[in-house]
């Protein structure tokens, strides 16, 4: 059973409310959860690694890699009416060079450092989260440590499993314990399943990565991992994937002895408390379930650019308000005041810094704000 502290609660409330508050941003202001950055560094060491080109086109787990570059970013965001996007590594982030931890671990720093430059070129309008150089858990420990308390990321990127090692895995505790120490909030990508024959040979993408997130899911209820770890915010992408449909499933099964005899309530209410961004999710069948599911509260804003080109991104996010059944407050949420309440570092970025003024205190002037 997860129970989050009230503290917690009111603390995740206040922040949004301050954030509406203080920025009085429009209920079309976006932010973006789910984009990817694709810097050179990462696409050349996937082809010294030996993942195919057809046509000319880099291919990562059947699916061909965009080109990308920052502007390029930054001008579909002004397209798509984002105004603010976390970047991310997709799959397969380093976990393609498990058997050469050292090379992972050197070639995470880098991105992240890359990551961290575009950042700082974007203040206003780009965060990053960590690419952690897992399998290696000692490796990923001290990149979580980097990058949240040196560079001041937005939160933490992971994997449903990283070459095969799923969340829920005892050996990634380490891993909880640290970003529940830091209150972390987290991006949890699919990747293909540790099972290759699983895809039968199609990309990954196609129906596979809807189903690992549900793998993670799973396996992180029955192992208790995300019970004993309630601090740490987790996002889910897609939608949740498949588990709006099979979530009352889970809980029903899970319930049997065999399985642990899990009180099918407390596992619902475990399921439910993830949060789901929208990308590739914008039918009315997708956002009615996923509304139903985890509630309106629940619903981040998410492209999957460049993966998704800007041409369908803008064809999803235009469809949410109708699919969906937004309200005008509702919309407020979906689009920026969810994601403001998980993500403090944001609205420390997003501020308006209020004027420095100053007084004379006898032979002292006394700077305030």
């Amino acid at each position: 059973m997860i129970t989050v502290p009230l503290s917690r609660i009111a603390i995740l409330l206040f922040t949004a409310l301050h954030a509406l508050a203080a920025h009085c941003l429009s209920p079309n202001y976006r932010i973006d959860v789910h984009s990817h950055a694709i810097p050179n560094i990462w696409r050349e060491a996937l082809v010294d690694a030996g993942y195919p080109i057809v046509n000319g086109t880099l291919t990562v787990e059947g699916f061909p890699v965009p080109e990308w570059t920052i502007k390029d970013h930054i001008d579909t965001m002004d397209k798509l009416g984002v105004g603010y996007a976390t970047l991310s590594i997709t799959a397969p982030g380093v976990y393609f060079l498990a058997e050469e931890p050292t090379k992972a671990k050197k070639l995470a720093r880098e991105i992240n450092e890359a990551l961290h430059n575009y950042t700082l070129e974007y203040p206003k309008r780009l965060g990053a989260l960590c690419l952690l150089p897992l399998p290696s858990v000692k490796d990923a420990v001290a990149e979580i440590e980097y990058c949240l308390d040196t560079l001041s990321f937005d939160g933490v990127a992971l994997y449903t499993n990283s070459a095969g090692l799923y969340l829920g895995s005892e050996s990634l505790d380490a891993i909880f314990e640290a970003l529940s120490a830091r209150n972390a909030t987290v991006f949890v990508h699919p990747a293909e399943p540790g099972c290759h024959d699983a895809t039968m040979g199609y990309p990954a993408p196609l129906t596979e990565y809807p189903f690992d997130s549900v793998r993670a899911m799973q396996h992180m209820l029955l192992t208790g991992q995300r019970a004993r770890h309630p601090n740490v915010t987790i996002i889910f992408p897609h939608g949740g994937g498949a588990i709006p449909y099979v979530a009352n499933r889970i809980a029903s099964v899970s319930s049997v002895d065999v399985l642990g005899g899990l009180n099918p309530l407390e596992t619902m209410q475990e399921l439910k408390g993830y949060y789901f961004d929208t990308a590739s999710s914008t039918s009315k069948i997708q956002l009615a379930a996923l509304k139903e599911f985890a509630g309106v509260e629940k619903i981040l804003v998410g492209t999957d650019y460049p993966y998704v080109p800007a041409v369908g991104a803008k064809l999803g996010i235009e469809a949410i308000p109708a699919n969906g059944e937004f309200t005008e407050g509702d919309m407020a949420r979906v689009n920026h005041g969810n994601a403001l309440s998980i993500f403090p570092r944001i609205v420390a970025k997003l501020e308006k810094p209020r004027s420095v003024r100053a007084r004379r205190n006898g032979d002292k002037i006394e700077v305030y704000r």
